[in-house]
């Protein structure tokens, strides 16, 4: 199977400017310029031992899918894109784009690639979103007829078409974003990476971008969506896969349901109560509960008057829960509310996170 994006054994090494002593410590290099020869060093740099942002990374990224890269600051989801999108080169593993080696091959790669980087705007803020885009699709030699009708469908297509002929300097953040967007369709590539894609947008925009993304690009138009993000909630609902790269390595890489049951499973009943008071009988029943198969902790809240609020239950996910309201029932408890409460893609990401450190 032919895959979009594929990496083996990736591995990335930065050299620092450290050096190690007897005690398996760093320290930092701090020679004085009094010297031409050590003024050039000094620009040069003196490598000391290596860094590995990335540790042997495999992926298989489907056509067609959207794909997020999740991680802690210093993961190395950005050395990751670039080494994708030609920017960085890697020490040691291989790394192909729709089966095009991005080391032997990368004018193939970036005819099948565009990236999306942070801060990688461009655009002259004194000429209109038309006129930008129609300097881009110059420098990206498409004819002046191809050009104009793709720059007329992207407008069209990202909802910018009455601002087209507004100043750049006029656009908001999310219109910006939109731009950045259309100049990366101009030449019409099978796979997109981005880097933080909504990052600096407020809510409403971000959710907007995220549909667009998913439901606008990969959905309708077959695009692979690659992207790096922090955004937890993005990830969760618009992937169809991601990868937690932690330390340079792929810890953890699944559809977002099947990463947040991993680590967990189990999950909370929440049961509040009406008008009840904790008593003898009370008792016994959260003693009842706990002997249960399946429970893995009864907590109730009780007030400092004695005023019985409600039951927090720690159950396995695949349990059935009539047998536990059951049991609630035949003590003849008023229920308000019942809610089950599931764990959350953060809940995972810091239960994987932590689980190395």
């Amino acid at each position: 199977m032919n895959y979009a994006i594929e990496t083996i054994n990736l591995i990335k090494k930065y050299p620092t400017a450290a050096k190690k002593t007897r005690g398996e410590r760093f320290h930092r290099r701090k020679d004085r310029v009094y010297s031409f020869t050590r003024l050039i060093k000094a620009i040069r740099g003196i490598k000391g031992p290596f860094i590995e942002a990335l540790r042997g990374v495999n992926l298989k990224v489907k056509s067609g899918e959207v794909f997020g890269i999740l991680g802690p600051n210093g993961a190395g989801k950005t050395t990751l894109i670039k080494i994708l999108c030609t920017l960085v080169l890697h020490d040691e593993g291989e790394a192909y784009v729709n089966g095009f080696d991005v080391q032997k091959e990368p004018n193939e790669v970036l005819k099948n690639l565009q990236a999306v980087l942070p801060g990688s705007r461009g655009f002259n803020w004194r000429l209109t979103g038309r006129q930008n885009l129609e300097f881009y699709a110059l420098l990206y030699g498409l004819e002046k007829k191809e050009a104009e009708e793709r720059i007329n469908y992207l407008l069209e297509f990202m909802g910018l078409k009455e601002r087209a002929d507004d100043k750049y300097q006029r656009y908001s953040t999310g219109m910006q974003r939109k731009l950045l967007l259309c100049r990366a369709l101009l030449r019409d590539t099978p796979i997109l990476l981005f880097d933080e894609p909504t990052v600096g947008l407020d809510p409403s925009s971000a959710v907007e971008f995220q549909d667009l993304l998913r439901d606008r690009l990969a959905r309708e138009n077959g695009k692979t969506i690659f992207f790096s993000t922090h955004n937890l909630y993005e990830a969760q609902r618009i992937c169809d896969r991601i990868a937690i790269l932690d330390g340079g390595k792929i810890t953890a890489c699944d559809t977002p349901d099947n990463i947040r049951y991993m680590m967990f499973d189990e999950r909370i009943l929440k049961i509040t109560l009406i008008d009840a008071v904790y008593n003898m009988e009370c008792r016994k029943m959260i003693d009842h509960l706990g002997r249960v198969e399946g429970i893995y902790g009864v907590t109730p809240e009780v007030k400092p008057d004695g005023s019985f609020k409600g039951i927090s239950i720690r159950f396995d996910r695949s349990m059935d829960i009539s047998s536990i309201l059951e049991i609630v029932m035949k003590n003849r408890l008023k229920i308000r509310a019942i809610n089950t409460y599931e764990p959350t893609l953060e809940d995972a990401f810091i239960a994987i996170t932590r689980q190395r450190r």
